[in-house]
């Protein structure tokens, strides 16, 4: 301020001092113009800085739903993990089932193996002793008169037997009947009885 006032002192003519009246004019429009600049600039700031917390609150609150969203994500990986160590137990448990029931089918398969040979090897001297005593003697052989071995056995047989599936009868049954009447000729044609009726 005293350099000011030491420059107003200098002056002398009114032209110097119009320079200088316009010269400070001229500053005081261009500080003006920087303080309206400065202004808005602060404006601007101000407006920057209330979007910077609203983004900041913003932010916190996305922050804080991404940390419950991971606690909870967290969660259910924990959960899915534990699902997923149960299933193998359970798919350990069930393998380990199916080779044990693997294990008994062999063994099964295995026996009867061993029993389908022995069978037949009592199967091939079964039938071999029975063609011998098939020589000595003629024997029924079907399903309703086995082990008849002569007429009158037959002819009981065949009586018991129409008691039995006679339709006339609780147990009767038509089909069984034909089927008995069927073996029953066949068995007495066999005897040696064509032609002469029980």
């Amino acid at each position: 301020m005293d350099l000011f006032a030491e420059e107003l002192d200098k002056l002398n003519d009114k032209e110097e001092l119009e320079r200088m009246k316009h010269r400070l004019f001229m500053e005081k429009v261009g500080i003006q113009s920087e303080r309206a600049q400065l202004e808005k600039e602060l404006a601007e700031l101000v407006r920057m800085k209330k979007e910077t917390a609203g983004e900041r609150k913003q932010l916190s609150r996305e922050k804080r739903q991404l940390s419950m969203e991971m606690g909870r994500l967290k969660e259910e990986v924990e959960f899915e993990r534990k699902r997923l160590k149960e299933d193998e137990r359970m798919l350990d448990k069930k393998q380990k089932l199916i080779e044990h029931s693997y294990s008994l089918l062999d063994a099964d398969r295995k026996k009867i193996s061993e029993d389908t040979r022995r069978l037949e090897r009592e199967w091939s001297d079964l039938h071999r002793a029975t063609a011998n005593s098939r020589k000595k003697e003629v024997y029924a052989t079907g399903l309703f008169f086995r082990g008849v071995n002569n007429q009158v056995a037959l002819k009981k047989r065949y009586k018991e037997l129409m008691k039995i599936y006679h339709p006339d009868n609780i147990c009767g049954d038509q089909e069984i009947l034909i089927k008995i009447n069927e073996e029953y000729e066949e068995l007495r044609y066999r005897f040696g009885n064509v032609g002469k009726e029980a």
